[in-house]
């Protein structure tokens, strides 16, 4: 246990992103309600979900650190730090079940949505997974922004963007980690 728990970060980073598109696909499953989901499971998968999330965020600072400054490492710890208070209320407050809790998102979204644009064109990503990402917490913001701002919610009409959004979200920021994180392992001279 103490081996997974000291791992170096790229390889921590990758196995939760593995674990990450995993929660997502189970989620999205449920969602779609393509097959019977119990309360507790989903409770246990939306924690999951965020400590895969928090793990992803926290090494992104040490996947570019070279090319941001110093401060973003702080930064990512606070939004990792928001990211699992804000599931652990979404999952313990009744009310923020159904509808989520959409500050955290927009919070999360805003941030990430900073940092591809801040490494984009820099190598760390391949473009496919900058555009996926860009077009995903782009998607992310105005969706819960516009409940989080403006009481408003989307019609239905154009809910599946986000569903699109939410699916590029994955491929980009949850695959596109791993694939990062891969390429910067294998030309490391470490």
């Amino acid at each position: 246990m103490k081996k997974f728990f000291t791992q170096p970060i790229g390889s921590l980073v990758r196995q939760n992103a593995i674990g990450f598109i995993a929660c997502n696909i189970y989620l999205i499953g449920t969602g779609f309600e393509l097959f019977e989901s119990v309360d507790g499971v989903n409770r246990i998968f939306n924690f999951a979900w965020a400590f895969t999330l928090t793990s992803i965020v926290i090494g992104s600072y040490y996947l570019v650190e070279d090319q941001v400054p110093n401060y973003w490492k702080m930064a990512t710890v606070i939004l990792g730090a928001v990211l699992i208070l804000g599931t652990l209320i979404e999952i313990s407050v009744p009310e923020f079940r159904e509808t989520g809790f959409s500050g955290m998102y927009f919070i999360w979204a805003f941030n990430s949505l900073t940092y591809i644009l801040t490494v984009r064109g820099t190598g760390v990503f391949r473009p496919v997974y900058e555009y996926l990402s860009i077009f995903a917490f782009t998607g992310i913001l105005v969706g819960s922004g516009a409940g989080l701002f403006f009481d408003y919610t989307p019609p239905e009409s154009i809910q599946p963007l986000f569903g699109i959004a939410w699916i590029s979200m994955i491929i980009g920021f949850g695959y596109g980690s791993y694939v990062a994180w891969g390429d910067k392992m294998s030309s490391s001279t470490e």
